[in-house]
């Protein structure tokens, strides 16, 4: 395949300080994993970076942290990855499914409401996806939260660094948690910036910053004033579990491949928002297609994970399975995101389609195309060639 639907960014330089974690003496728990996380933490403008091995992981962490339990349930997209609500189920909690917008995928105030007055549980949590890249209405989701006492989560793994407005003109930042209790990332290899496999959790809270961690880790604390034995606290080979954790921990090897690429998330960003002008540039005059907004509002800049139009199959005359694989004989990847989480097994039982009208709108007709800071100028306009040629033929 010529083109994946996203690839990697890495440089000289990331692998140079992958090398050079190599010859240091510690391989897991040193230095470098506070290293990026204070990177992380200066770049998102936050207290508090927990790095972990994965994004699903950074998900229970927060999930844990807040009090998601049997009884104390989320209510979340219907339309995300399957961990955004899986790691609640980690916690034994339940989970309920909004409905999403049918042109953005995001979840609204409207769709939120009704979820949570559909819910058989009391709503614990509300989990946001910025889909895609673009932010949801955060300020208006923060408002509703609050009104219902609920704690805000903020599933920002398409979207660091995506901004937006406030009604003052004040601008934020996904990942500051202005308005939200926590924000998890993923550090996976298609990711903005990539570890490899990881993830992080970033918070204001330094209650929840420290739950995390020792969450990541076992529930082990060295910490002597946390203590219960008074007379081996202190001692240099003692330690207390006084809760129960999971390895969850990142090696120093992975966040070494992460280190630059945190100075190099604007630049990233900036080029995706330009591939993104450029497909509209090749395509926007295709009737069967409709290509996802450049921004939603003044204000709003979106950080272009996903470049996803929604195909008129119908119109084209051709099904979604029969434009990937003609793509595909043109080295053109594609992906779908996602199938929507009530039409899994596991979920089935509980969801029926008739409630979701916005989620199987998005989802009958969404096809993600090449998005990533690799591809040339030139490059987009080949695979917009391709589309355009599976869609005229």
């Amino acid at each position: 395949m010529k083109f994946h639907y996203a690839r990697p960014n890495l440089t000289e330089a990331d692998v140079a300080e992958v090398i050079s974690a190599l010859g240091q003496q510690f391989l897991s728990q040193g230095p470098i994993v506070g290293h990026l996380e204070n990177k992380l933490q200066t770049l998102f403008s936050v207290k508090n970076a927990v790095v972990c091995n994965s994004g699903t992981a950074a998900l229970h962490m927060a999930y844990d942290g807040i009090g998601l339990r049997p009884g104390a349930g989320l209510i979340t997209s219907s339309v995300t990855f399957l961990a955004t609500a899986n790691a609640a189920r980690f916690c034994d909690a339940p989970v309920g499914f909004a409905d999403v917008d049918p042109l953005t995928g995001n979840v609204t105030v409207d769709t939120l409401k009704a979820a949570v007055n559909a819910a058989k549980f009391d709503v614990k949590a509300i989990a946001v996806v910025h889909l895609g890249g673009r932010p949801c209405d955060i300020i208006g989701i923060k408002e509703y939260a609050d009104s219902i006492g609920a704690c805000l989560i903020e599933d920002a793994c398409h979207a660091p660094m995506a901004e937006y407005k406030d009604n003052s003109g004040e601008q934020f930042s996904v990942g500051s948690c202005a308005h939200s209790h926590a924000a998890t990332l993923s550090l996976h290899a298609i990711k903005h910036m990539t570890t490899g496999e990881g993830g992080v959790l970033l918070t204001n809270d330094d209650e929840l910053a420290e739950r995390a961690r020792l969450f990541r880790s076992h529930g082990i604390t060295r910490d002597v004033s946390e203590m219960v034995n008074s007379k081996d606290a202190g001692s240099p080979w003692y330690y207390e579990m006084q809760q129960l954790g999971h390895n969850y921990r990142l090696s120093e090897i992975n966040c070494a491949l992460c280190l630059n690429q945190v100075e190099r998330l604007s630049a990233n960003i900036d080029r995706r928002q330009e591939i993104a002008k450029l497909y509209h540039s090749f395509l926007a005059d295709l009737d069967a297609l409709h290509l996802p907004e450049i921004a939603s509002s003044v204000g709003t800049t979106h950080a272009w994970h996903l470049f996803a139009p929604a195909f008129d199959f119908d119109h084209i005359g051709k099904s979604r399975k029969q434009i990937m694989v003609e793509l595909a004989g043109k080295g053109i990847g594609t992906q779908v995101h996602y199938i929507p989480l009530y039409r899994q097994p596991y979920y089935l039982e509980d969801y029926s389609t008739d409630v979701f009208d916005g989620a199987e709108t998005y989802y009958k007709k969404t096809l993600s195309i090449p998005m990533y800071y690799g591809l040339s100028d030139e490059d987009v306009e080949t695979i917009s060639a391709g589309v355009r040629s599976v869609i005229d033929s």
